[in-house]
């Protein structure tokens, strides 16, 4: 019977990811394009937000996403004690109260460069922003 308990949390464990393991997935699900066509690039992640060329006749294909979050605004009930004074000395109760988790927004963004070779061939990726993995 004393197992179920610590069985319950090693369950619940399991689906907690470091952020090594998710910049892992990341970094391949990128690696995978390495060294295809462009247009296999362009097939698997569909057209980027922005292509540049450079001077050497690469060509730099950028993918851009981004979001805000807004999390809170919930309200919950609480108790907050009140003392309610008597002709027998008073005494303690609850009175149920309503709270309010504050409002916050916040703003991921990612940035993806891949640099695409004259010859059309993905050289290598590059990647900036907090919302990325």
């Amino acid at each position: 019977m004393r197992l179920i308990p610590v069985l319950l949390i090693l369950a619940s464990l399991t689906g907690c990811v470091s952020l090594e393991q998710r910049k892992a997935t990341f970094a391949r699900s990128l690696d995978i394009h390495v060294g295809k066509s462009s247009d296999d690039l362009v097939l698997a992640k569909g057209p980027p937000s922005r292509s540049f060329k450079l001077s050497t006749g690469a060509r730099l294909f950028e993918y851009f996403t981004s979001q805000t979050v807004v999390r809170g605004g919930d309200s919950y009930t609480t108790f907050q004690p009140v003392y309610v004074p008597s002709a027998s000395g008073g005494s303690w109760i609850s009175v149920p109260t309503q709270q309010a988790t504050p409002v916050s927004s916040y703003a991921y963004s990612c940035k993806i460069l891949f640099k695409v070779s004259p010859a059309n061939i993905v050289e290598s990726w590059s990647s900036s922003g907090n919302g990325c993995y």
